[in-house]
């Protein structure tokens, strides 16, 4: 957080920006961020519990975003943030990096969890790891494995080569369909054989798994020894049975922009699965 990078803004402060490192093993961190702007006005949605009403919509000036008379509404992309004085709130992303920026400590053991989003950027595919709630946990008493960064994603399976999954992902950005080719690493045998036996080509699934961001190391005589480069991958370990869409697409659908809306159903509870979560 003493980063001159951790915090940034722009346009006479109309932008800005969070992003920090989240050391999860002795040689492993993955950086996560959120950017957040200022608006005339916002759109917030009716709430439903935890959930909003997209067909109940209003829009109201940047400075009532909070008031009282709005308070049976709420923003969607609102995040979730206790780490002041142990006090949970629900923050539009501007003002969530302003609480961020002001608040979180280095050396603070937090929880946090969001989005992962996957780009394509001339040629290069990039991942993003979007706050959507950030929690202090210095009071936790939880034991953590050496594994604390896990992932979910929707993927359309396409083929196994070498141990790696090919997937395209469907986004909506900007209101048009993306689809972008990525790749992901499974180290389990039987359940890349699983794949192969159950899966079929263009098949939709959700998927989850480790986030692995590391420096491989060894150590030499009492000191930790540097020994590769940095591997950045998302490691598959399981998934959800009852996501699965066989062949659900075409090879032409996948290469242009026929894909209307998100393509995934909403997962149902599943108790009969297998060692990986199928």
């Amino acid at each position: 957080m003493t980063s001159d990078k951790a915090y940034t803004e722009g346009d006479n402060g109309t932008w800005n920006r969070i992003q920090f490192g989240v050391k999860v093993s002795s040689n492993s961190i993955v950086y996560v961020e959120l950017m957040g702007s200022k608006q005339d006005r916002v759109k917030m949605y009716k709430k439903i519990g935890k959930r909003v009403d997209k067909d109940d919509s209003i829009t109201v000036p940047w400075s009532d975003r909070y008031s009282e008379k709005y308070s049976s509404y709420k923003n969607s992309f609102n995040v979730r943030l206790n780490i002041n004085e142990n006090r949970e709130t629900s923050l539009f992303p501007y003002d969530s990096i302003k609480s961020i920026h002001e608040n979180l400590r280095d050396g603070t053991i937090v929880l946090v969890k969001g989005s992962l989003q996957i780009d394509e950027y001339k040629d290069k595919v990039q991942e993003k790891f979007v706050i959507k709630e950030l929690y202090d946990c210095e009071s936790s008493e939880d034991n953590h494995s050496n594994e604390e960064a896990y992932f979910n994603q929707e993927i359309v399976y396409l083929s196994i080569n070498d141990g790696k999954i090919q997937t395209k992902l469907i986004y909506r950005k900007h209101g048009d369909i993306e689809i972008v080719p990525y790749e992901f690493n499974v180290k389990d045998d039987e359940l890349l054989n699983y794949f192969k036996e159950n899966i079929q080509p263009n098949s939709t699934l959700r998927v989850h798994g480790a986030i692995k961001h590391y420096v491989p190391t060894e150590t030499i005589e009492g000191h930790e020894i540097i020994t590769g480069s940095a591997v950045k991958e998302l490691v598959i370990t399981g998934g959800s049975t009852n996501s699965i869409v066989q062949s659900r697409y075409s090879n032409e659908d996948l290469e242009d922009s026929r894909i209307m809306g998100s393509p995934f159903e909403e997962e149902k509870h599943d108790e009969k699965v297998n060692q990986w979560g199928f």
